[in-house]
Parts: structure tokens; C-alpha cells; sequence
């Protein structure tokens, strides 16, 4: 007799936290909408492809975050800044990092100012569209009339404020989506030239991880300004075909995000404690080589190290004692020793 099916458990504990992560955004869309009283059906297409987005980035997450590597990494970093004796230096320290990496981005910045400036501008570029695009998708945003010639911005049912059409407020609402557009375009572009003219970018990019969301995300943005320019310069000719262009370009790129690269604006959060982790091993005791006697990398880092390879079934007793200098100096030994030849390492 067969025995049933069963998901290994990584599986099914990703496959849950997906389920939920997905039944919770249908949740917040139900509730956030009224019971979808403030629902715009023709944005219907965006929230269902929210809803697959968050299954699929969910299920990838967890499965990511299961790893042996990064479990380690992401169980080590909660303990550190947890500790109670440094638990608000370690919060402030945590900030700065936040500020440095996920605001400013000087990770980018110290390989190259103008790829600095292609990354901020598609980064903030596609954070402003998802902030403009998702409240309204989820019909959590919507504009009502005060019948005065005022337009009244309404939150999850609550007025918030009002605002005349023609003022600076109304047109950076209005053209909120256009300035997202152009500013992921002017990134898209930097990236491309990059791709294009760079031969080290040239020998390790690929076209599922690196072309093809460029691709989605200049389709997105270039269909989106086709809008603009259908309704404001056309007189709406053509804009019943674009809005659906544009919606499959949008459907797509969620649909996309968590099997290609723009996955890694998710990872980007929990790769902070990572940086937190080697600054605190920095400061700890470090492992010295046995052959050498000199330090190599965090004692900290070198247990946990260990202890992963075992758990993926790999043990390399002593040889884990080595730094990677003494390890090179054995290969030059052993490869010289099987030679036939004096051994000799510099």
C-alpha cells in the first residue's frame, strides 16, 4: 500500500504562514473597505494579484528564513540585540543601520555614485507607487466630493482632509504615480546602460534575474505614463486598451517578485541583523588558526559556523580551525607532495 503524500516540514510550515499571510491581506481588503462597500471593482485585478503576491513572497520567505545559514543568522541577531544590559544601544545601533542601508543605501553608494543613483530612484520610485497603489487597490483610500468643489480624502471610512483640485496638495496626489514613473524609468535606464557597457555586470547577469525585472518595471512605469498622456493629451482615446495593458504589466510584476530578484527588497530587512551580527562578533573574542596562531574571524561566527555544517551534514574536524590562508597553504603542500616535488607555500 502507498503510503499518503506529506509535505517535509519546512514545506508546511511555509505553505501555512503563506496561507495566512494571503487570507490576511483578503482580510484587510474586506474590512479595510467597508465590507467592500469602498471597493473600486475595476482595481479588482491589482488586489487579487496582491493577494497571489503575498503567498508567493510569504511561502519564499519562510522557506528562505528556514534555511540552516540564515535560521542561524536570524535567531543569533534577535538574541544580540535583545539582550536586556544593551537593549537601547542595541535598538539605536539598529536604527543607524536602517538609516545607513534601507534609507540611504550606502551599500550601493561604495560601489559607484551613478549606480547609487539608479538604485534610489527605482528603490523610492516603486515604494511610492505600491504606497499610492495598494490603499487604493484594497479600497482602504478614496476620494469623495465636499460639494463644494473640494475633493475629501477618506481612510478605511474616516475623513482626513480636504483639498482643492488645482492646489499643490491635489497635484502631487494626482500625479503621484507619474513621479514614481519617471523616477523608476531614470533608474531603469542607469540600470540598462550598466548591463549594456559594463562587462563585469555583463559576466554575471542573467535574464530571469536581472533583464527581465528590469523589463517589468520599465513596462509598468511606461504604461502607466501612456495613461497620463491618453486621458490628459488624447482626450481618453485608446485608454480603455491601455488600462489593461497596463493592469497585465502591474499583475505580472507582483505575480513576478517572489521567484526573481526584486525578492531581495524583502530579504533586505532581516540582512540588517546579519551586518548587526559580524559588528558584534567584531567585538567579541576571535578565533585564532591552529597552525598559525593568528585570528581570523569572530569566535562567534566560527561556532555557529560549525555547528551549521554539522546540522547540513558536514564535519571538518580541525580543518574548520584553519584560516583560510593556512587552508590555501595546504592545498600548494598537498598538490606539491603529490607531485613529487618539494613542497614549498609562500
Amino acid at each position: 500500500m502507498t503510503a499518503p503524500f506529506r509535505f517535509p516540514r519546512s514545506q508546511a510550515i511555509a505553505f501555512t504562514g503563506a496561507t495566512i499571510a494571503s487570507l490576511l491581506v483578503v482580510a484587510a481588503t474586506y474590512l479595510g473597505s467597508g465590507s467592500l462597500s469602498r471597493f473600486d471593482t475595476p482595481l479588482a485585478a491589482y488586489a487579487a494579484a496582491t493577494v497571489f503576491a503575498a503567498f508567493g513572497l510569504a511561502y519564499r520567505y519562510i522557506m528562505w528564513v528556514q534555511r540552516p545559514p540564515t535560521w542561524r543568522y536570524f535567531v543569533a541577531s534577535f538574541k544580540l540585540i535583545a539582550r536586556p544590559k544593551t537593549f537601547v544601544k542595541s535598538v539605536i545601533h539598529l536604527v543607524g543601520l536602517v538609516i545607513n542601508n534601507i534609507v540611504a543605501q550606502k551599500f550601493i553608494l561604495n560601489r559607484g555614485r551613478g549606480r547609487w543613483f539608479g538604485h534610489m530612484c527605482m528603490a523610492w520610485g516603486c515604494l511610492m507607487a505600491f504606497a499610492i497603489t495598494f490603499p487604493l487597490s484594497w479600497g482602504w483610500v478614496v476620494f469623495g466630493h465636499d460639494g463644494v468643489g473640494n475633493y475629501v480624502v477618506e481612510f478605511m471610512g474616516m475623513k482626513q482632509f480636504s483639498f482643492p483640485p488645482n492646489s499643490i496638495i491635489g497635484w502631487a496626489l494626482f500625479n503621484g504615480l507619474n513621479i514614481s514613473a519617471v523616477l523608476v524609468i531614470t533608474g531603469v535606464a542607469v540600470a540598462m546602460h550598466r548591463r549594456l557597457f559594463d562587462h563585469g555586470a555583463q559576466a554575471v547577469q542573467s535574464l530571469e534575474n536581472d533583464l527581465i525585472p528590469l523589463f517589468l518595471l520599465f513596462a509598468v512605469s511606461v504604461t502607466g505614463l501612456m495613461l497620463t498622456a491618453s486621458y490628459k493629451l488624447m482626450g481618453g482615446e485608446h485608454f480603455s486598451f491601455l488600462s489593461l495593458l497596463h493592469a497585465f504589466t502591474v499583475v505580472v510584476l507582483l505575480l513576478w517578485m517572489p521567484f526573481g530578484k526584486l525578492f531581495h527588497v524583502f530579504q533586505r530587512p532581516a540582512q540588517l541583523g546579519v551586518q548587526f551580527y559580524k559588528e558584534e562578533g567584531a567585538k567579541g573574542p576571535q578565533a585564532l588558526c591552529v597552525r598559525s596562531g593568528e585570528p581570523y574571524q569572530s569566535k562567534m561566527h566560527h561556532d555557529d559556523l560549525a555547528q551549521v555544517m554539522k546540522e547540513i551534514g558536514f564535519d571538518f574536524g580541525e580543518h574548520q580551525n584553519l584560516s583560510p590562508e593556512e587552508k590555501r597553504k595546504l592545498i600548494a603542500l598537498n598538490q606539491a607532495a603529490a607531485l613529487g616535488d618539494v613542497p614549498y607555500a609562500g
